[in-house]
């Protein structure tokens, strides 16, 4: 924007919509209002928060400012296209813990009424979902097990000699989170971190050692405070604050947010946590870990909850992975 522009409410909210869904700092927005006090921009950007059409993000000198309206397609497409590297880097916003609706109440009501539909929790869904489940989480976390080579595992035992051990592993250890889950539906830390264990198990199995997709025994089932993680391509940071608890504190708060939310949002809440307790090879892992457990105690058909999520167009991989 050239020298000399106006510093109006409109042309400050359109520079907001123009940085995209990451917004912009103060410093930046200086840049485009050359013409224009400090004081003055202050001025506008509280009434545009007041208003409703920008909300602040972060606190203090982080702080960066975000439209609320809808972002057009065109918009989203040009920030993901911009290499990672030129995105503004973002941190862990501590204020995301607490329950701000996340999901259209419209949307989230239909998401609860397909429990109406939805098949009786009993032994017979179990042993339907824990090979359709396995195999369906597995293969998002690059399994090559098909659905039957799933069902021979499950029900006969049978590994397909021709693929992968960590593949076989993955199933294994989605079958038992479910089942381990199927007894504990109580959304709490410790059945997170248990569910977490369950899914990063290498079972002492030499060929699991080295992969991506388990942890060591020492690194499972903890709040992961032992090193800091970064996210290929992202211009996320996730919190490393070793020493301090934090990130066991902010677990528990995660959680006990969610508690107090309904099903459908406390599935997109509780996703926060896989950045907070699971290691670095586990995010994804860690993702099935805290949505599933937040639709089993919940909702009474998991099943149906990932099925309303695609069909009322709200798919979200965390939790499109419960």
């Amino acid at each position: 924007m050239a020298r000399g522009t106006a510093l109006t409410s409109e042309a400050l909210e359109r520079a907001i919509a123009d940085a995209g869904p990451a917004g912009v700092t103060p410093e930046g927005l200086e840049k485009r209002f050359l013409d224009s006090s400090r004081s003055t921009l202050n001025r506008r950007l509280r009434e545009l928060c007041a208003s409703g059409r920008v909300r602040a993000i972060g606190k203090g000198r982080s702080t960066r400012y975000a439209s609320t309206a809808p972002f057009p397609e065109e918009d989203l497409v040009r920030y993901f296209e911009t290499d990672w590297q030129e995105r503004p880097v973002v941190g862990y916003h501590e204020e995301q813990l607490l329950p701000v609706p996340s999901v259209d109440p419209e949307k989230a009501g239909r998401l609860r009424n397909l429990t109406a539909r939805s098949r009786p929790l009993d032994r017979r869904f179990l042993a339907d979902f824990l090979i359709d489940f396995s195999w369906a989480s597995s293969v998002l976390e690059g399994s090559t097990y098909s659905a039957i080579d799933t069902q021979a595992l499950i029900e006969y035992g049978q590994r397909n000699p021709d693929k992968p051990v960590e593949d076989a592993l993955l199933i294994l250890n989605h079958k038992n989170a479910i089942e381990y889950l199927w007894e504990h539906r109580d959304l709490s830390v410790e059945t997170l971190c248990r569910l977490q264990s369950i899914l990063t198990d290498r079972h002492g199995i030499a060929e699991a050692m080295d992969s991506d997709h388990f942890l060591p025994d020492e690194q499972r089932g903890v709040p992961r405070e032992y090193e800091e993680v970064r996210l290929g391509r992202s211009a996320y940071s996730p919190p490393f604050r070793p020493g301090t608890g934090y990130v066991g504190k902010a677990l528990e708060l995660i959680v006990g947010t969610a508690k107090a939310l309904g099903p459908v949002e406390a599935a997109f809440l509780s996703h926060d946590a896989h950045s907070l307790s699971a290691g670095v090879r586990q995010r994804q892992q860690a993702h099935v870990a805290t949505g599933r457990q937040s639709a089993f105690a919940r909702c009474r058909n998991a099943a149906d909850l990932v099925r309303g999520f695609h069909e009322g167009g709200l798919h979200h991989r965390p939790v499109g992975i419960l």
